[in-house]
C-alpha cells in the first residue's frame, strides 16, 4: 500500500515514524531516474553505485528539514546530477595526478622492476 502514497506522505512517515518501508518505496520509485542520471555523467559502474547511494543518503539526512512537495523526483535528480559531476571531477583530478608506469620505468634502478 505505500506504493500508492505521495512522496510527501512517505517522507513524513520516514521522518516522524522512522518507517523503513516508506523510504524503500521512495528508493524503488525514484531509483531508476537517479541511476540513469548517474550513468549519463559517469563511466565507471562503481562510481554510479556510490553516487546512487550518496543521493539517497542525502535524502535521508535532509528529509526532516525540508518542506516537500508531492514528488521529490526533481530534487533527487538535481542532487544525483550534482554529486555525479563532483565524482567525475574527482576522478579526472585523480587521473591527472597519477603517473603511468611507462614514465616511471625510465627513472633509474628499481623503478621499472615492479
Amino acid at each position: 500500500m505505500p506504493e500508492q502514497l505521495s512522496d510527501a506522505i512517505l517522507l513524513e512517515r520516514f521522518v516522524s515514524r522512522r518507517e523503513e518501508a516508506a523510504f524503500v518505496t521512495l528508493v524503488e520509485r525514484h531509483g531508476p531516474l537517479v541511476q540513469r542520471i548517474c550513468r549519463r555523467v559517469l563511466r565507471n559502474e562503481h562510481d554510479v553505485e556510490d553516487v546512487f547511494q550518496a543521493t539517497f543518503l542525502v535524502l535521508a539526512r535532509r528529509a526532516s528539514g525540508i518542506s516537500w512537495r508531492e514528488s521529490v523526483g526533481g530534487w533527487l535528480g538535481a542532487v544525483a546530477h550534482r554529486l555525479a559531476l563532483g565524482a567525475r571531477s574527482d576522478t579526472t583530478r585523480q587521473n591527472g595526478r597519477e603517473t603511468p608506469m611507462t614514465t616511471l620505468a625510465g627513472r633509474g634502478p628499481g623503478w621499472g622492476d615492479v
